[in-house]
């Protein structure tokens, strides 16, 4: 992952800032849970701190090779670019819509959803966000230069919702935080210490 983020624009200094302290973040956090924490369920119809950081592997993931190609693209095409990047209504919609301090209500769709039946152990989920982190991190600084606002990119659930890229980064970041948010309320909840920390 590079380090150096002093040559990028302020937009994308920041949203690789914050890509590495969620990295570090959830790191640090599930590495004090034991295995029995990481999967306790507060109730039948509510995630697990694992369900929480596998749907943002899912989602990550998934977007990964839209975002790499529609980067690759604009250089290609020279749709390069200089800040501020103001972005438009539905792109600003969607990014305050996923915020953690948002009330707004997301159906998470199915291609999101983590697999209930499927019972990865800890340390691969966990690697696999962090590894989604590093990945990030090296698509913003691949972005640098590009007009972030004129390279559109479609959701990978509904291809009639399009986002600038610029806006993409944006809404995977408060999407990560709005969900780790979920998962420490997890661990908050009565009953989270049955199983004794690692």
């Amino acid at each position: 992952m590079a380090e150096d983020t002093e040559t990028l624009i302020p937009e994308l200094e920041n949203y690789f800032n914050e890509f590495v302290v969620l990295r570090n973040t959830v790191r640090d956090f599930t590495g004090k849970l034991a295995e029995a924490q990481f999967y306790w369920k507060p109730g039948p119809d509510q995630w697990s701190v694992a369900e929480c950081i596998s749907h943002l592997n899912e989602l990550g993931y998934k977007l990964l090779p839209k975002l790499r190609d529609a980067i690759e693209s604009g250089r290609k095409t020279g749709k390069t670019g200089s800040p501020p990047f103001r972005y438009g209504l539905i792109s600003r919609w969607f990014i305050k819509a996923n915020d953690a301090s948002s009330n707004f209500k997301i159906n998470t769709p199915e291609i999101y959803r983590p697999d209930s039946n499927e019972v990865l152990k800890k340390s691969q989920v966990v690697s696999d966000f962090l590894e989604l982190q590093d990945a990030l991190c090296d698509l913003v600084s691949r972005a640098d230069g590009l007009d972030l606002k004129r390279i559109k990119i479609g959701s990978t659930a509904n291809g009639l919702i399009r986002l600038s890229l610029g806006a993409w980064f944006a809404t995977i970041m408060v999407h990560e935080k709005r969900h780790l948010a979920q998962a420490r309320r997890v661990a908050e909840t009565p009953g989270f210490s049955a199983g004794q920390s690692a």
